[in-house]
């Protein structure tokens, strides 16, 4: 019994890290990476993006915006030009009407045609003005091809060069868009002859 008892202490006295038989050992463990910071820069990297897309969206609406707009500018000024320019027939014939008129102060009759002439062709000008028509420069003006149509060209030392010496018919215009271009006269100087040519002319005669 003695014996037995004795072994009992000892077994309870050895020391606690005495490898038994059969345990495992376990190996310490790694760190772990920190997740939160992953998902901050996955968040980061997202709104980034989202607000690329975003700004590129407002772009391409800004773009669509503005060529609306100007389509229907350009659908505006296009109605305004093709009832504008039935107008242009009717303010030519009362301008020829009214000068054909003679002023006779003494006939009442003669007088009231020539202020109803007037009339109309003031009304005419005044929607004219209304809607930013303008005159093309005529008498006195350099010839430009892109607003004047030359009819008559006369062959004279007198003027410049290209200027326009008379008007058959005025032109007009919408803001920057042609409604009709002016008939014109243009100065035109004689043709130079050139130098062989006049040599060899003196040539002949000697």
């Amino acid at each position: 019994m003695g014996k037995k008892k004795g072994s009992l202490e000892e077994q309870d006295s050895a020391p606690d890290n005495e490898i038994h038989p059969g345990a495992e050992e376990r190996e310490p463990e790694s760190p772990q990476p920190d997740s939160s910071l992953e998902t901050i820069e996955i968040l980061r990297k997202e709104k980034e993006e989202h607000l690329d897309l975003l700004l590129r969206k407002q772009a391409e609406f800004e773009n669509y915006r503005k060529r609306v707009a100007k389509e229907k500018e350009q659908l505006r000024l296009t109605a305004q030009a093709s009832v504008l320019e039935e107008l242009l027939p009717v303010l030519d014939a009362l301008e020829k009407g009214l000068h054909s008129l003679p002023e006779a102060p003494g006939d009442p009759e003669l007088e009231a045609y020539r202020e109803g002439y007037e009339l109309m062709f003031k009304e005419v000008q005044a929607v004219l003005r209304k809607f930013a028509v303008i005159e093309i420069p005529g008498v006195g003006a350099p010839f430009d091809p892109n607003v004047h149509e030359a009819v008559v060209r006369e062959v004279t030392t007198g003027y410049k060069e290209g200027e326009i010496l008379d008007e058959y018919r005025k032109g007009y215009k919408l803001k920057d868009r042609l409604l009709r271009p002016s008939q014109v006269k243009v100065a035109v100087h004689p043709a130079e002859q050139p130098a062989v040519a006049q040599e060899k002319g003196q040539g002949e005669e000697e």
